[in-house]
């Protein structure tokens, strides 16, 4: 079975809008192509790969570049998603893999990325990989209204 990993493109939206909705995380298509596209608009800051396995888009990964005041600039992972029927074939892996290749392109020494507390089974994975679990952060998180 060949994994292809290549660059996001417009085509995908359908099946980056269902992934993504598997994950949980149900968006509108055209909403979902509106961020695309701000995201495909900025490409020394975001990349958007899939992962392609028999024709089918089993899965993506979206990469940013995140420089900070405090600490050297990292590429922190802002989602992963790989199709149900397709995890444990290498997608998540190879996807993760171009990842950490254009971070070292971009000079950054760390990839970080953040995992829900309901995907029980993505720490092992990840630590698998290598990736260490941060036990010095909490997240937080305020959804703003139109009227703040």
């Amino acid at each position: 079975m060949t994994i292809i990993i290549r660059p996001a493109n417009y085509q995908d939206v359908p099946a980056l809008t269902s992934l993504t909705a598997e994950m949980g995380y149900p968006s509108d298509i055209q909403a979902l192509g509106e961020r695309l596209t701000m995201l495909l608009g900025s490409p020394d800051l975001h990349q958007l790969w899939v992962a392609e396995i028999e024709g089918e888009v089993a899965g993506w990964l979206h990469a940013f570049w995140r420089p900070l005041l405090d600490a050297p600039a990292a590429v922190e992972i802002g989602g992963l998603a790989v199709a149900l029927r397709w995890r444990r074939h290498g997608a998540g892996r190879a996807l993760l893999h171009v990842a950490e290749r254009w971070a070292r392109t971009k000079g950054a020494t760390t990839v970080t990325l953040r995992s829900a507390i309901h995907r029980e089974e993505a720490p092992d994975f990840y630590q698998h990989l290598g990736y260490q679990q941060n036990d010095r952060q909490k997240t937080f998180r305020k959804q703003l209204d139109s009227t703040s």
